[in-house]
């Protein structure tokens, strides 16, 4: 083995040991952006709850629908308005 050939390995081992460290790095965010995303999730399960909205009823297309009518029923008045 040359020494440009050592040269070049050293190169690859240090680069491979940078994207092995950016690879933990990124894991670790994910693994944050999860836990706050199951926290917020389960927060806004319990607020529902309270509210007495059934949250398995919300990704439903007749909730969708409701949600529709509901905006557009907003948005007339202050439509009228101007």
């Amino acid at each position: 083995m040359t020494e440009r050939d050592k040269q070049r390995l050293d190169e690859l081992e240090l680069k491979t040991a940078y994207l092995l460290a950016r690879q933990d790095e990124q894991d670790t965010r994910m693994n944050q952006i999860m836990a706050r995303l199951a926290y917020v999730e389960s927060r806004q399960y319990r607020i529902l709850k309270e509210l007495g909205i059934e949250p398995d009823k919300l990704d439903t297309p007749q909730t969708a629908q409701a949600d529709a009518k509901a905006i557009n029923l907003t948005v007339i008045p202050e439509q009228r308005l101007n």
